[in-house]
């Protein structure tokens, strides 16, 4: 199991018992900060203090098996942001991430029998060491979409996250295949910046900016290559450690339920029964425990859908057509006055007065 660190944030709650209906602090690799000292060094700043500041030390985000809060991943982003002046640092941050960042299901992957299986077992177990986002497949016309989901509440800095996300999935993609492997195409859900040479230089892959969704896209053929260097010893250890490790882990019923409402809205399959079969419950039961948490699947299903949207309408300019798509309403109108309701606005007038908002 990961071993969660007290950072400096204490301003993030402990975790509850497991029947709670709150959404714990989510929390994620401390070791996706591993090339942060060499991105602020290169551009004169000491590292030092931003990782002080969130409580952290080189041997944390060198350790796979530890863990930090999105709040304080967050902060650390702004603050990179901050003291280099560089509007791309996301993008930096991400090159030295590889399978290696995310403890037994990043080494699972690594060692899985092909690209597919890797894929599977990484989005299966990603949840020992990621509780604010998920790791999804999607197969349509010969093309695979790997993305990742964020469900966390109150970021600031999602275009530097998201633009980190992506060069993540794409550095994981091509150690699982080799130098010869390449997307079709990168997906971005942000604006588009002022100079995308930075995203060019980087992946050299097509740019598609403003999309509803952080990935790569590429052709299904590369599922069922072998994984390059695999060890099929290690990676059946590895599979009964997870497995032990998914068992005895103990999440709560709801936050199971937002995860899993944003698994489904990204495959554009989300129903209350489909969750309950997700979660290996009858969807009455499900009913049920959600109740006796204080909520019920309708409330999570809107919250999860707000967060989305919020993050799509201020970070993109996606049509609030595409938006609602994406969110499950094939009605565009039906999605704006859900909007209204939660938030008292409609999504074009909450996207004008996010506009002057960092």
């Amino acid at each position: 199991m990961i071993r969660d660190m007290n950072d400096a944030a204490s301003r993030d709650q402990p975790a509850r018992a497991r029947s709670g209906g709150a959404q714990a602090a989510p929390r994620t690799h401390a070791a996706v900060l591993g090339g942060l000292p060499e991105v602020l060094s290169r551009f004169g700043v000491r590292w030092e203090p931003v990782l002080e500041a969130e409580g952290l030390t080189l041997a944390d985000i060198q350790d796979p098996e530890r863990s930090v809060s999105f709040s304080a991943m967050d902060r650390i982003s702004g603050e990179c942001l901050r003291l280099t002046r560089c509007p791309h640092v996301g993008l930096l941050l991400a090159q030295r991430v590889n399978l290696q960042s995310f403890g037994i299901a990043g080494r699972l992957a690594r060692n899985a029998p092909s690209v597919g299986d890797a894929l599977r077992e990484l989005a299966s177990y990603f949840a020992l060491h990621d509780t604010g986002g998920l790791i999804s497949t999607d197969l349509h016309a010969g093309k695979v979409t790997l993305s990742y989901g964020l469900y966390v509440t109150g970021l600031r800095h999602l275009d530097q996250i998201y633009d980190f996300c992506v060069v993540v999935v794409a550095n994981v993609m091509r150690q699982l295949c080799g130098g010869g492997w390449k997307a079709d195409a990168m997906q971005l859900p942000r604006r588009r910046p002022a100079d995308v040479r930075p995203y060019r230089d980087i992946r050299a892959a097509p740019l598609r900016f403003d999309s509803v969704q952080a990935g790569v896209q590429f052709t299904q053929d590369w599922l069922s290559r072998p994984v390059i260097d695999a060890d099929p010893f290690l990676h059946a250890l590895l599979a009964d450690r997870a497995s032990a490790a998914l068992q005895v882990q103990d999440p709560l019923l709801c936050d199971d339920v937002r995860r899993t409402i944003r698994l489904l809205l990204m495959a554009d399959q989300c129903s209350r029964e489909e969750v309950a079969r997700r979660l290996g419950m009858h969807p009455r039961t499900l009913g049920r425990r959600l109740q006796q948490c204080g909520t019920t699947f309708q409330d999570l299903l809107d919250e999860t859908r707000l967060e989305v949207a919020r993050q799509l309408l201020r970070g993109t300019r996606s049509s609030v057509a595409r938006i609602a798509a994406s969110l499950g309403y094939h009605d565009p109108t039906v999605f704006t006055r859900a909007f209204r309701r939660w938030t008292g606005t409609t999504p074009r007038d909450y996207r004008a007065g996010q506009a002057g908002a960092p």
